[in-house]
C-alpha cells in the first residue's frame, strides 16, 4: 500500500513538472499557458493548457502565424473552469472565430489579415521549415479586430509538415517536383502526389505523406512545353507525367511492388489515369478530381467544347465554374480499376470548381465486378481544397489573372476574379480531419502493407 501511495505521489510530480507554464511563471496564481507538442506535425492535435486564472474568467486566446509575407489570424473566447484553468480539449469556445469544443479550431479558422488580399490562401511554400504560431492570451472578450492591451499569457508553437529525418530532393532536367524520401532504409512504398491545374506545384501533402513512411514525388504538371523533348506538347501532356511516374519507379529507393497515386481536382484525374496505364500501381486517392469526362479514353480525344466556361457564373464571394464540367448523356468514367488498382474517392459536397455528382457517376458506372475496388466518402459542407487536417479553409481563393488564364473553365472576362473553392469552415475542417485519416487507413493498407 506504501509503495503504491509513494508511485501516485510520484506520479503526481511528474504530471506537475510536465504541465510547466511556457511563459516560465512560477506563482500558481499568475496566468500562464502551456501547449503540447510545443513541435509536432501539422496532422498532430496539440493541447493548449491555461491556468492561473480567476474562477470564471473570459479569455480571448488569439493564434497568429506569417507566411508568405501575409498575416493570418484566429481567436476564440473562452471562460475559465472553477479552478482558473482551460484546456482546449474540454472547454467550450463561447466566441469568436468558432464555437463549442473544437481542440484544433484556432488552426483551422485562421484568416488573412494583410495584403495581398483578404482570400489569400495559407499555403507552405519551403516545407523543410516549421510555420512559427505565437499563441497569446488577453484578458476579456475580443470580437472586433483589433486588440487592446498586452497579452497576459503567450507561448509559441512550431508545425512540420516534413519530418527532420525526410530527405528532400529538388529535381532539375526533364522532369519538375520535388521527390521525399523518409528516414530509415528502402526500398519503401512510393506514391506521386499532384495538385490542381491552377497552381504549379505544392510540396505540404508530399512532405506530409514522406513523414508517414512513403517515397513521395510532389509533381509539376502544367506547362511542361518549356521541359527538354516537351516542347511540342500540350500545357498538361499525359506523357510527361507518366513518364516521370516510370522514372520513380527506377529508383533504388522505391519498392515497385508498392505504388500508389495520389491527387486533387484535376490532379486527381491524371492519379486515376496513371492507374489506368501502369499496372503496378495499387492504389488511388482522388481528392475533388475528375472522374468522368464526355469521351471514352479522354486523352485520345478531344472534345472542344467541354468543359463548357459559358456554364461559369460569378458571385460576391467569387467565380463558380463547376457547371462548366457539366454532363448530359455521355458520361464515361476514368477506369482506374482496370489493373485491380483499389480507389478512394474524396468529395466535397459544396465544391464550387468540380460537381460532386461526378463522383455519384464514376461509382454507378464502375462495373459491378470491380465495384468492390471503390470507397466514396462524401462530406457535406466541404468544398474543393480538402488538404491535410487542420489545415484552414479558403472558402475562395485568388491565383491571379495568369493562372487563371490557363484554365479552359474559366471565361476571359472573369481571370482577375477571386475563384471559389466552397465550403463552409467548421464542417470543411471536419472533412479534413477524417479524410486525412481514412487516407493514411487506405494507404496502410493497400500500398504499405501489399507486397
Amino acid at each position: 500500500m506504501k509503495s503504491l501511495k509513494r508511485l501516485e505521489v510520484l506520479q503526481k510530480h511528474i504530471n506537475a513538472s510536465t504541465r510547466e507554464c511556457s511563459t516560465g511563471s512560477t506563482r500558481a496564481d499568475e496566468p500562464c499557458i502551456s501547449v503540447a507538442p510545443p513541435v509536432g506535425m501539422v496532422d498532430e492535435k496539440v493541447a493548449i493548457h491555461i491556468r492561473g486564472l480567476t474562477a470564471g474568467q473570459v479569455v480571448t486566446v488569439v493564434a497568429e502565424v506569417v507566411e508568405n509575407g501575409m498575416k493570418f489570424e484566429s481567436r476564440c473566447v473562452y471562460q475559465a473552469d472553477s479552478k482558473g484553468e482551460i484546456d482546449n480539449f474540454t472547454t467550450n469556445s463561447i466566441g469568436g472565430y468558432f464555437k463549442g469544443i473544437e481542440p484544433m479550431g484556432l488552426f483551422w479558422s485562421l484568416k488573412c489579415l494583410s495584403a495581398p488580399n483578404q482570400s489569400a490562401r495559407l499555403v507552405k511554400k519551403d516545407v523543410s521549415s516549421p510555420m512559427k504560431f505565437d499563441i497569446k492570451v488577453y484578458s476579456d472578450a475580443h470580437e472586433e479586430p483589433m486588440l487592446s492591451g498586452n497579452p497576459i499569457a503567450a507561448t509559441k508553437v512550431e508545425r512540420l509538415y516534413k519530418n527532420p529525418g525526410v530527405k528532400r530532393i529538388q529535381l532539375t532536367g526533364k522532369f519538375k517536383g520535388t521527390v521525399f524520401i523518409p528516414e530509415g532504409k528502402g526500398p519503401f512504398p512510393s506514391l506521386v502526389d499532384m495538385f490542381g491545374g491552377l497552381v504549379s506545384i505544392i510540396e505540404t501533402r508530399a512532405a506530409l505523406l514522406a513523414s508517414h513512411g512513403y517515397v513521395t514525388m510532389a509533381l509539376s504538371y502544367m506547362h511542361v512545353r518549356s521541359k527538354p523533348g516537351f516542347e511540342d506538347k500540350l500545357d498538361v501532356d499525359l506523357v510527361y507525367v507518366k513518364e516521370a511516374y516510370e522514372w520513380l519507379m527506377e529508383q533504388d529507393y522505391v519498392d515497385t511492388n508498392r505504388l500508389g497515386a495520389v491527387g486533387l481536382c484535376y490532379g486527381g484525374m491524371l492519379a486515376l489515369t496513371l492507374a489506368y496505364l501502369i499496372p503496378q500501381i495499387k492504389a488511388v486517392v482522388n481528392i475533388n478530381g475528375l472522374s468522368v469526362t464526355p469521351v471514352k479514353v479522354w486523352f485520345n480525344e478531344l472534345y472542344p467544347s467541354w468543359p463548357d466556361n459559358n456554364r461559369a457564373y460569378l458571385t460576391d464571394e467569387g467565380l463558380v465554374v463547376k457547371d462548366g464540367f457539366y454532363l448530359e448523356e455521355k458520361k464515361f468514367p476514368v477506369e482506374a480499376w482496370r489493373h485491380g488498382a483499389k480507389i478512394l474517392v474524396i468529395a466535397g459536397e459544396d465544391d464550387k470548381q468540380i460537381d460532386p455528382k461526378t463522383q455519384t457517376y464514376f461509382y454507378e458506372l464502375c462495373p459491378n465486378e470491380f465495384k468492390h475496388l471503390v470507397e466514396v466518402y462524401r462530406y457535406p459542407g466541404a468544398g474543393h481544397l480538402i488538404e491535410p487536417p487542420f489545415s484552414p479553409h479558403a472558402r475562395a481563393t485568388n491565383p491571379g489573372r495568369k493562372r487563371m488564364a490557363t484554365s479552359e473553365a474559366v471565361p476571359k472576362q472573369y481571370r482577375d476574379a477571386d475563384i471559389m473553392n466552397g465550403g463552409w469552415t467548421e464542417p470543411h475542417a471536419h472533412a479534413q480531419e477524417d479524410s486525412w485519416n481514412r487516407t493514411l487507413k487506405f494507404l496502410e493498407q493497400n500500398v504499405k502493407q501489399r507486397r
